[in-house]
């Protein structure tokens, strides 16, 4: 009884748990391998299509109201896809301010004209206004940063 004891302690692993782990370190690798391409890839994602977006055809697309003290703004877009959110960037001469609406949803080629509270007070003269658009493809949110639009020295509203 006692040989019997001895040889099951110097037993190497058996063919089925040496499978079982390898197959777990597999499993493993190819999880963090999956993730690492997943976040290069959102990493790298650009916009796949042509929004057209453009600021309104229009004597003054966009001016500041001193009175309301708001960014009136036209924008248009394009024939491709509804535009569901904008981020707008507003560079002032003492600080840059930067607003979210997913509350502005611009179907396709239909205009949209907007109000954005800004204090030229605290920020200064708008130097630079940006609007970047957003858009939904699968169900997934796509910030599309090369199809923003600028416009430079914001007047005020007549």
């Amino acid at each position: 009884m006692d040989k019997k004891r001895s040889d099951w302690k110097k037993k190497a692993i058996t063919a089925l748990m040496s499978v079982f782990i390898l197959a777990s370190f597999a499993a493993a690798v190819s999880s963090v391998v999956t993730n690492l391409a997943s976040a290069q890839a959102e990493a790298e994602a650009r916009c796949p299509l042509d929004l057209e977006l453009r600021f309104g055809r229009i004597d003054l697309p966009v001016c500041y109201d001193t009175t309301t003290r708001e960014i009136i703004f036209t924008i248009e877009n394009g024939i491709t896809v509804d535009i569901e959110g904008v981020i707008i960037n507003a560079i002032g001469i003492n600080k840059a301010v930067s607003f979210e609406d997913n509350a502005v949803l611009v179907s396709k080629t239909a205009a949209y004209t907007g109000r954005l509270a800004y204090d030229s007070r605290d920020a200064g003269v708008i130097r630079l206004l940006k609007i970047t658009p957003k858009i939904k493809m699968n169900e997934i949110e796509v910030i599309c940063l090369e199809q923003s639009i600028t416009i430079g020295n914001v007047r005020p509203c007549a």
